[in-house]
C-alpha cells in the first residue's frame, strides 16, 4: 500500500536545483520546474552516482555528472544514454506550501 509523506515545503525548493530527501531509507530527487515538482529516485540507474549531489537539472532534464545519462524528470525515462534503464518517479502532492510524496 502507498505511503503519502511530507519531504519538504515550496521554500525549500528552488527551481534549477535538485534536492535530495530521504523516506523510509529511499533516496528521492525533487525537481523543481515553474510551479511544478517531481520526484524521482536520486540514485543514477547507470553507475549509482547521486543525482542530488553530482546532476545538473536543464528544463525537463535531469543529467548525471559521472557519466552525462539525461533523463525526463517526468517519466524517468533515458534521454542520453549510458544509462538504459529508467528512473523510478513518484507521485507528487503539494498541500498549500507543503510538498508530498507517494512511496
Amino acid at each position: 500500500m502507498a505511503e503519502t509523506v511530507k519531504v519538504a515545503t515550496l521554500a525549500e525548493l528552488k527551481e534549477g536545483e535538485i534536492k535530495a530527501v530521504s523516506v523510509g531509507g529511499i533516496r528521492i530527487a525533487l525537481h523543481t520546474l515553474g510551479t511544478q515538482v517531481f520526484a524521482t529516485s536520486d540514485i543514477c540507474t547507470h553507475a549509482g552516482c547521486l543525482l542530488s549531489e553530482s546532476g545538473y537539472l536543464r528544463g525537463e532534464e535531469v543529467e548525471c555528472g559521472c557519466h552525462s545519462s539525461k533523463f525526463n524528470i517526468k517519466s524517468g525515462a533515458v534521454i542520453t544514454e549510458p544509462a538504459v534503464e529508467t528512473l523510478k518517479t513518484y507521485p507528487v502532492k503539494i498541500v498549500g506550501e507543503d510538498v508530498f510524496v507517494e512511496i
